[in-house]
């Protein structure tokens, strides 16, 4: 027994040391770089209702917030992946008869992205503190959270001027998922850095990128004669750190 914990610690050793000599290996030939960004997005929604009449959805502003791993592969080539926090809002609202009848959807995400990155100025700013940056791939998340805010109109309060309206706030519960909601999110993904070195390895960028969503996030018995994917520009701040 004590043979067996004895090879087991070793074993654990052995990787340990292995794993610290990668990151020493890395950090020399200057390959890995962390980042820290956040801002600003816009989300719109693209649908089909139908034949659902007086229907409209729009999309809403949110924000995000992401941390970033960056590997680079070869000279002016990267991978680029890490975790987004990300809010993909949308409006759903009534319009005729019944405008101002709407609920506000704000959704809430965690997102993956992969990307390839390029810098296609290397050559030219290559002596300068600036670095610009392309990258583009897929992303694939999860939806976290929901929280609906509703102006309905109240039915069993009539009266001469008709149905009075009131405004309810809810969270919604994923765990019963009542609406048959779609939680699974991936699509594709373009970005863009532009950088400026202002203290040995950390650097300011300012960054945009766009989602282009392929999963259809509404309710699954509607699929077949409703689709809705969401396309979300983020714009924001950061700072990375090359080790």
């Amino acid at each position: 027994m004590k043979n067996n914990k004895k090879k087991l610690f070793f074993k654990h050793k052995v990787f340990l040391l292995l794993f610290i000599a990668f990151l020493t290996n890395l950090s020399a030939q200057e390959k890995f770089r962390i980042s820290l960004s956040g801002g600003g997005n816009n989300n719109d929604i693209t649908y089909s209702a139908g034949n659902r009449i007086n229907t409209e959805y729009s999309g809403n502003t949110g924000y995000y917030f992401k941390a970033g791993f960056n590997l680079k592969v070869y000279k002016n080539i990267s991978i680029q992946t890490g975790l987004t926090y990300i809010d993909k809002n949308y409006k759903y609202q009534r319009t005729g008869a019944q405008d101002g009848i709407a609920t506000h959807h704000k959704a809430k995400y965690f997102n993956i992205p992969v990307m390839v990155g390029i810098q296609p100025l290397h050559s030219s700013l290559k002596n300068t503190k600036f670095n610009f940056e392309i990258f583009a791939g897929t992303y694939v998340g999860w939806w976290n959270s929901l929280e609906r805010e509703s102006t309905v109109e109240v039915f069993t309060e009539l009266d001469f001027n008709g149905f009075p309206r009131k405004t309810l706030v809810e969270s919604y519960d994923f765990e019963k998922n009542e609406n048959q909601f779609n939680r699974v999110d991936y699509g594709l993904q373009a970005e863009t850095r532009l950088g400026y070195s202002f203290y040995k390895n950390m650097s300011l960028f300012i960054e945009y990128s766009m989602m282009y969503g392929l999963s259809d996030n509404q309710k699954n018995e509607l699929r077949k004669t409703s689709n809705y994917y969401y396309t979300t520009s983020n714009y924001g701040i950061g700072i990375s750190y090359k080790f």
